[in-house]
């Protein structure tokens, strides 16, 4: 006796229905609950993003290394310029160009432009790329390269400081050729200031120049140049006052070798006992606070007299020492200092 199948049973919606004839290829039909109808012409698939302009884009800082990139760029194509026109390298016999001194950007506003915050090492980096590319242009210019030279001062105006009118010593203005340009830091009396650090201590120096310095350069100013600057070293001790923190140098430094610090600058120039020194120092210790003060009568001493800065510059006695104190990690006693451990 044969049992009848139920036509609302889930057997006979999972059969098995085949739409059109069977290929002679054995290509299968597979049933569907739904009938099969085409795509609208509506429909449009989601559009993949755009990629991003700039290549640096995923690197966290794309404007410090789109910036850093221009640069390099702008020197490798500088200096293939200059080999094309025999110009670079410079020979070994020529002696070495100073280009005019450029005073770039603060750290706050290069790390604006930059959109990143600069720290020590990246500021280093950013202003040997600058400094760089400014002996670049010096060269150029000399060459009489003033294409170049056109295209390096589009990419260095955007680092560089505009700095009114340099005035002379004597409140005129410095820009005639007889006048002698007035560097940051002097003012109208011919005292020369500067500031100095290392580590958390920081110096403020003013130098005046003494009597012993005075009558040597009216001496030189009215003969023919006979009595020569380095003269002045033999004369020290008469009349110069080194005063910091309002108390003499020998008692504020009392280890001598803080006091050699401070008084390099002016002995390897040849002006030991030619100016008046008078300076605040605050923070750090002794040692830093020594370093601090023989940076900034560097610095002063450089920017009154133009021959002491060469020298000063080739024994490295205006560029700052970077070193800070090394933070303590976790985990460890100092910096770097484990404690003791014993297996038992």
């Amino acid at each position: 006796m044969s049992v009848p199948v139920a036509s609302s049973s889930l057997r006979s919606l999972r059969s098995v229905t085949v739409f059109g004839p069977v290929q002679a290829s054995g290509a299968r039909s597979y049933a569907s609950l739904a009938p099969y109808s085409p795509p609208s012409s509506d429909y449009l698939p989601a559009r993949r993003p755009n990629r991003p302009s700039s290549s640096e884009f995923f690197t966290g800082r794309p404007r410090f290394h789109e910036s850093l990139t221009q640069l390099q760029e702008t020197i490798t194509s500088a200096k293939r310029t200059l080999r094309s026109k025999f110009v670079y390298p410079l020979p070994s016999e020529l002696p070495h160009l100073n280009p005019p001194q450029t005073n770039w950007l603060a750290k706050d506003e290069l790390s604006n432009i930059l959109d990143v915050k600069l720290r020590t090492n990246t500021l280093r980096q950013v202003v040997e790329l600058l400094t760089e590319l400014n002996h670049l242009r010096h060269v150029s210019e000399l060459a009489g390269q003033h294409g170049l030279v056109g295209d390096i001062n589009r990419i260095l105006s955007a680092y560089e400081r505009t700095a009114p009118a340099p005035t002379t010593v004597d409140g005129e203005s410095g820009s005639g050729s007889g006048g002698k340009s007035e560097v940051s830091g002097i003012d109208q009396f011919g005292r020369s200031h500067a500031m100095g650090r290392k580590k958390t201590s920081s110096a403020r120096v003013w130098l005046i120049p003494s009597q012993t310095l005075r009558s040597i350069t009216n001496t030189n100013t009215n003969s023919d140049d006979s009595t020569s600057t380095a003269d002045i070293s033999g004369q020290s001790g008469q009349g110069n006052e080194i005063l910091i923190n309002h108390i003499p140098l020998s008692q504020y430094f009392v280890r001598p070798s803080d006091r050699e610090t401070i008084l390099r600058p002016l002995k390897i120039t040849g002006y030991l006992g030619a100016f008046n020194i008078f300076g605040f120092s605050r923070g750090g210790g002794m040692s830093s606070q020594a370093s601090a003060v023989g940076l900034a009568v560097a610095r002063a001493l450089g920017g009154l007299r133009d021959d002491a800065r060469d020298i000063l510059q080739a024994d490295g006695a205006l560029m700052r020492d970077t070193r800070m104190t090394e933070r303590k990690k976790t985990g460890r006693a100092k910096a770097r200092k484990g404690y003791t451990w014993v297996k038992r």
